[in-house]
């Protein structure tokens, strides 16, 4: 059974290893699942990797993959050994079936995740829906998909797929300073956002929660806040 504090992944959306580790380390022990996406990943590659590796973090390498299906296929190949929990594709049917083959090849616990629609873009469920089916007859493990549609595609697609779901926002959708406050709510460039709680109860797996955390004053206060968010929806 998956423990609340692997139901949050913290997103490290920073241009250097150096800020991302200091707020990794500032969250200490409370954090355990971190998101290195295109843009950390582009400036520290593989170094970041093994350091939050040796701080014993779980990691969810947000590439968000798409080309021929050779190509994606020898992407995953080059990644595989990297140790990652998630690896996110952004692709379709022959480029997920060609990432999954190499998956099971290495027998890698690697899950592959395919982006339904982008957390920024407004899309009916019928447009996730479709990609979703796609997604998971392909031979991807799970989908990024924004909280709104969650409990949906949980219904539709059952219980063994690991639902992904960035656009968080703790508080109702306001914002939480470290002091416990809340100011107004602040979507940024989300337009589908929703709470820690409501995700968890819509069946999602994993919150991907960003800026509230890493622009904060006391990143672990907020960090913990949404914590205990997650805990009270999930019992």
């Amino acid at each position: 059974m998956q423990k609340t504090t692997e139901k949050l992944i913290v997103a490290l959306d920073y241009s250097s290893q150096a800020e991302a580790l200091q707020l990794v380390d500032a969250l200490g022990d409370s954090v355990e699942f971190y998101k290195v996406g295109m843009q950390l990943y582009f400036a520290a590659g593989n170094g970041v990797i093994g350091e939050l590796k040796q701080r014993n973090k779980k990691i969810f390498l947000d590439l968000k993959i798409n080309d021929i299906p050779e190509t994606v296929a020898k992407a995953v190949g080059s990644l595989v050994g990297l140790g990652v929990q998630y690896l996110t594709l952004f692709t379709n049917e022959a480029q997920i079936r060609a990432a999954a083959e190499v998956v099971a090849h290495h027998g890698s616990g690697l899950k592959l995740l395919n982006v339904t629609v982008l957390t920024s873009q407004a899309s009916t469920f019928a447009e996730v829906d479709a990609r979703a089916k796609m997604s998971l007859a392909a031979g991807a493990h799970g989908l990024i998909c924004s909280g709104l549609e969650a409990a949906e595609l949980r219904r539709v697609h059952g219980t063994e797929a690991i639902l992904v779901t960035p656009g968080i926002r703790p508080g109702s959708g306001e914002k939480t300073n470290a002091h416990g406050a809340v100011s107004s709510p602040r979507a940024d460039d989300q337009v589908r956002i929703v709470t820690p709680g409501d995700a968890i109860r819509a069946g999602a797996t994993n919150l991907v929660v960003g800026r509230p955390i890493t622009q904060a004053t006391n990143p672990r206060a907020v960090a913990q806040a949404i914590l205990a968010e997650i805990e009270g929806a999930a019992g």
